[in-house]
């Protein structure tokens, strides 16, 4: 574990009214309307962004002096210093470098396995809701979607899925944390799945907000690929690390199945990009500080979803999913007339709403707003 990074590096950014803001119980809507959002008062025009599960502290400030740097030297090609990064993370899932590569974001590995599907033809199968990018570009090359509703306890059902597969799945896709409701699956339930489906269609699972999770019953499966070249894991850089517009993203997959993902990459990401990244992956202690700061923030909007009897999905993420009682584009449009941006609506659930976790003062100001506006 690394030191060095002091809080003050960690709130570098911060514009909660330099003393802290007191939330009392007598705040007014204006008094909310003082805060602040990059540099800015907040507003209609410039939400706070509680809307694309994005790290609301930003880059590791090291990795950020890294990356900095490394402009000085952007403009020269360097082709080996992904083998680096690829090391360093193959080191920290124990499985081999080989297994291991590096794209700009998991995107653009979901559209890699994506295109693998569609061009097998056959049938995609996956939970619904969950994340699009996979099933857009498999559909697009052809692939037939087959869509799992979750369990009324809004979990992605193992025994449902294994029901809608058939003789012509080629592909069953997973998101591990799921998104938009931030599910978990059960290891031992999943590893049986993955062993078990593997035998005829590819599993991609994607663990994007795997950082985030704390709880026993969650593994990564990235530990199956060395064996098994029918099972894809996709992670990315953009949560916890916070290079949601930098760009870097893994998938661990057997070596034979790498050279078929291969061909669908772009090639694109960035030398600053990965040298960031190996400051921001060796810093388990700015990680680890994000992650408690999240699970801050869960707890400020767990008590008021409590408090106004609202149904709710505990979250293994940096987002939680809730059931407002109304259309979730009324909920969203009034909320941002005060400066507070929430996801859109997703289907089959018209009245639930994905909110992402901000820092903790933000959170008590969109508690505040929202029990005024539908408490």
């Amino acid at each position: 574990m690394t030191t060095g990074i002091t809080r003050r590096d960690w709130l570098v950014g911060t514009t909660a009214v330099a003393g802290g803001m007191v939330f009392g119980s007598a705040a007014s809507a204006q008094d909310m309307s003082e805060m602040m959002n990059m540099g800015e008062p907040i507003s209609k025009d410039n939400p706070i962004r509680y809307t694309n599960n994005e790290n609301p502290y930003g880059i590791n400030p090291k990795a950020m002096d890294v990356i900095i740097k490394a402009y000085k030297r952007a403009h020269l090609y360097n082709f080996t210093i992904g083998r680096e990064l690829t090391g360093l993370i193959a080191d920290i899932e124990n499985i081999p470098s080989e297994c291991v590569a590096v794209g700009a974001g998991s995107s653009e590995f979901l559209v890699a396995a994506g295109a693998l599907c569609g061009i097998s033809g056959g049938d995609l199968v996956l939970p619904h809701p969950t994340y699009a990018t996979l099933t857009r570009s498999a559909s697009a090359l052809g692939a037939n979607i087959i869509r799992v509703p979750v369990e009324d306890d809004m979990s992605i059902g193992l025994d449902s899925m294994r029901k809608a597969i058939t003789s012509d799945t080629t592909c069953v896709y997973l998101c591990n944390p799921n998104n938009p409701i931030p599910s978990i699956i059960e290891k031992t339930s999943l590893e049986e799945f993955c062993l078990e489906v593997s035998k005829k269609a590819m599993v991609v699972i994607d663990e994007a907000y795997y950082e985030y999770v704390r709880d026993d019953s969650y593994s990564t499966m990235a530990h199956l690929v060395k064996d098994n070249p029918n099972i894809v894991i996709l992670r990315t850089a953009s949560k916890v690390h916070g290079f949601a517009n930098v760009r870097i993203g893994f998938v661990f997959a057997h070596p034979d199945t790498m050279e078929k993902l291969r061909i669908f990459r772009s090639g694109t990401t960035s030398y600053p990009a990965i040298m960031g990244a190996i400051t921001s992956y060796k810093d388990t202690e700015y990680q680890k500080f994000v992650i408690d700061k999240n699970y801050e923030a869960l707890d400020i909007v767990y008590k008021m979803f409590e408090e106004l009897g609202m149904r709710y999905v505990k979250s293994h993420t940096n987002f939680v999913y809730a059931n407002a009682g109304r259309d979730a584009m009324e909920v969203r449009n009034k909320l941002l007339e005060s400066g507070i941006l929430i996801g859109r609506k997703y289907d089959p659930f018209p009245n639930w709403i994905r909110i992402s976790t901000a820092k903790p003062h933000e959170m008590e100001y969109l508690t505040r707003i929202y029990k005024r506006d539908f408490g």
